[in-house]
């Protein structure tokens, strides 16, 4: 068994500078990191702060930057990427300037885009249960349920 090295806060300074600068983190995520590191109290406040002000996390950044990323590279809607948000601690204020950045036009290509490739693997052009399946995949990935229903 490999005996417990502690680290010294420059130490866990640096290791969290690299995991921030790796991609974008939330507040969240760098308090877990500080305490999986070892870093407790006034030391992981002190090491928080320094990072807050260097700028290597912002709430707002990581926000913009998830959205974008699981709009455009997952194709998920705004409801499920609002679910993620707040399962983050993101403010609300804040998920809702993520959000609107997702122009309303590009949003309703992607879903009538999601429809069309559903619709190709139907076997009759008004199949209930396709339409049915469809919906409920469309849901899960966090499109509202009143646009599904009307493009569907």
């Amino acid at each position: 068994m490999k005996p417990e090295t502690t680290l010294t806060p420059d130490e866990i300074l640096a290791k969290l500078e690299y995991f921030c600068a790796y991609q974008e983190r939330c507040p969240q995520e760098v308090r877990r990191k500080l305490t999986e590191l070892g870093a407790h109290g006034e030391v992981a406040e002190q090491i928080y702060s320094v990072l807050e002000n260097d700028a290597f996390f912002d709430e707002a950044r990581f926000a913009e930057a998830y959205t974008g990323g699981k709009f455009r590279v997952n194709q998920w809607g705004r409801v499920r990427i609002r679910l993620e948000l707040r399962r983050r601690d993101i403010a609300p204020d804040i998920i809702r300037q993520a959000l609107d950045s997702i122009g309303e036009e590009e949003y309703l290509i992607v879903l009538q885009n999601l429809i069309a490739k559903k619709r190709e693997k139907w076997p009759a052009p008004n199949d209930y249960a396709a339409k049915a399946k469809t919906a409920a995949a469309l849901i899960r990935v966090g499109y509202e349920p009143e646009l599904v229903f009307r493009y569907l």
